[in-house]
């Protein structure tokens, strides 16, 4: 008797069979040669823009008179963004000037009195040779020069002492200015106008733009392949056709958290560590907390060592 005409089904079931167990057998020898260390290539990860952020305080406490910038505004390097009331402190100067010019006043004449007792001495020693006077007038005239000395002395001190009053006086008044120190924005009016601060109480924040860093997070498998001093690109979404050039500077020492398992070993976490680069800014185009694409270029001597790896 003749065998049975195979239908569609009896054709189809051991091809799916096959691509079945096909499939299972491809992820098993996956899964047995998987490999999480380094293999070579450039790292890809994404990071986040960050401004240098440095917040700025009077080194004199006082009322804050005047703050000529807003929150976002550009400032110079060396641009005032802040002023205290001066009122004390410009009383304290001309009370300091004044002491000054009356030191040396008094400098000036117990110069004169010194020369003079200095003369009167010597003309006494001579007529006391002569027999003219008496030792009590030489003794007199010793005395008066030995405490015009003094005096000269004494005056010398009270004009150190005021020229330094003076020279604190005029650099407390300089204090109460305070300037941008380097060109930036303004991200933060921490006090206004009014407000009473002590010294160095952070009353504005500016946020260092021409060069901003990547905090770029790389993790533990491939952390060993990154150098200082390698070159990055990267990419944002406002600009996802342009690429921005920068460089590492830094790896931090430890790690910071698990961001996935070890498939290969199956028994711990990969741990993640941050890579800082700086990236040069000078059209302002990235902006602080911005998240980017990162590609850091590895050097060839860690590609070289990732290929005798294997």
């Amino acid at each position: 008797m003749a065998e049975a005409k195979k239908g569609p089904a009896a054709i189809i079931r051991p091809i799916v069979l096959l691509l079945v167990f096909g499939t299972i057998g491809y992820f098993v020898w996956k899964s047995a040669t998987k490999r999480e260390d380094y293999t070579g290539g450039d790292v890809h990860t994404t990071g986040t823009i960050d401004a240098v952020h440095v917040q700025l305080g009077f080194q004199v406490a006082g009322r804050i008179a005047e703050m000529p910038v807003v929150e976002g505004s550009r400032v110079q390097a060396g641009q005032l963004v802040a002023r205290l009331a001066t009122e004390d402190l410009a009383v304290r100067a001309h009370t300091a000037e004044a002491m000054t010019a009356a030191a040396r006043a008094a400098l000036a004449q117990a110069r004169a009195n010194r020369e003079k007792a200095v003369r009167d001495l010597e003309r006494t020693k001579v007529l006391l040779a002569s027999g003219a006077t008496t030792p009590q007038q030489m003794d007199a005239m010793t005395a008066a020069a030995d405490i015009a000395t003094a005096q000269v002395q004494a005056a010398d001190a009270q004009i150190r002492q005021s020229e330094s009053a003076l020279a604190d006086a005029r650099l407390q008044m300089a204090h109460a200015e305070l300037r941008a120190p380097a060109a930036g924005e303004v991200s933060e009016k921490v006090h206004q106008v009014g407000e009473m601060v002590t010294i160095g109480t952070p009353v504005v924040t500016i946020a260092e733009v021409d060069t901003v860093k990547v905090l770029a997070a790389v993790d533990e498998t491939r952390i060993g392949a990154v150098r200082p001093g390698d070159a990055i690109a990267l990419k944002v979404y406002t600009f996802d056709k342009r690429t921005f050039p920068g460089t590492v500077t830094d790896i931090r020492p430890a790690g910071d958290f698990a961001t996935r398992k070890d498939w290969g070993a199956q028994r711990r976490d990969i741990r993640t560590f941050t890579v800082t680069a700086r990236v040069p800014n000078p059209e302002h185009l990235l902006k602080d907390g911005m998240t980017a694409d990162v590609v850091i270029h590895v050097t060839p001597s860690a590609r070289t060592a990732a290929e005798s790896d294997r």
